[in-house]
C-alpha cells in the first residue's frame, strides 16, 4: 500500500500562503486597538489601525510573497533560502500581530505619544478589537501555511529543473546559448525537440 503524503503541490502552497497573507494585509487597514489617554492634552478616543500598531507586518507579508515566488521558480539553492525566509517572515508577522492584540493599552499609549510628539507614553486605557483577533487568526494560518510550504518545496521542480538534471541548453550557430524562450519567439515548439521520431 502507498503511504499518503501531506506535501503540498505548488497550487495548494500558493493558496495557503497568499490567501492569509492578503487577508492579513487587508486587516492592517482596520482598527486593532482603541482607548483613551489620561493625558490632559489628549482626552479623545484613540483608534489605532493595524498598519500603525505593527507597521512591520505589512513588510513581512510582502517578504512572504517574494519568498513564495522564489520557491515556485528557483533552483535548489534558491528554494532552500526562500523556504527559510518564508517561515521566518510568517512567524515574525504572527508574533507582531499577537503582541498588539495582547497589549492594547501599550498600543494606544504609544499612538498617543506619537500624536503628541512625546518621548514617553502617557497612561491610557485600551482594548483590542475583533479585527485584531481576526488578524491573529490570519497570521497563524500564514505561519502554518509557510511551514507546510517550506516542507513541501524540496519535492518541487523549479523553472530551471531541466538544467538541474544535467541537460545543457542548445547552442546557436555562433556558439551562443539558446533558451526555450528563444525558440518560442522564433515560432518553434520546443516540446517537439524531445519528442520521439515518428516512423
Amino acid at each position: 500500500t502507498r503511504v499518503p503524503t501531506r506535501s503540498l503541490d505548488k497550487k495548494r502552497a500558493a493558496r495557503v500562503v497568499l490567501v492569509p497573507a492578503l487577508l492579513l494585509l487587508g486587516l492592517t487597514t482596520r482598527t486593532w486597538a482603541s482607548g483613551e489617554s489620561r493625558d490632559v492634552l489628549s482626552r479623545a478616543i484613540t483608534e489605532v489601525s493595524g498598519g500603525a500598531a505593527a507597521p512591520g507586518v505589512v513588510g513581512l507579508c510582502a517578504v512572504c510573497v517574494v519568498a513564495l515566488l522564489g520557491l515556485m521558480t528557483g533552483g535548489r539553492v534558491i528554494r532552500a533560502v526562500s523556504a527559510g525566509v518564508l517561515v521566518l517572515a510568517a512567524v515574525g508577522a504572527a508574533l507582531m500581530t499577537l503582541l498588539v492584540a495582547l497589549r492594547p493599552v501599550t498600543t494606544v499609549a504609544d499612538a498617543v505619544a506619537r500624536e503628541l510628539a512625546r518621548p514617553t507614553a502617557p497612561a491610557a486605557t485600551g482594548s483590542s478589537t475583533v479585527w485584531a483577533w481576526l488578524a491573529v487568526a490570519a497570521s497563524v494560518l500564514l505561519a502554518v501555511g509557510a511551514v507546510l510550504t517550506a516542507a513541501s518545496s524540496p519535492s518541487w521542480a523549479g523553472l530551471s529543473g531541466r538544467y538541474e538534471r544535467g541537460d545543457k541548453p542548445a547552442s546557436g550557430p555562433r556558439g551562443e546559448v539558446r533558451t526555450t524562450w528563444d525558440e518560442l519567439s522564433e515560432g518553434h515548439d520546443p516540446t517537439l525537440r524531445d519528442a520521439p521520431d515518428e516512423t
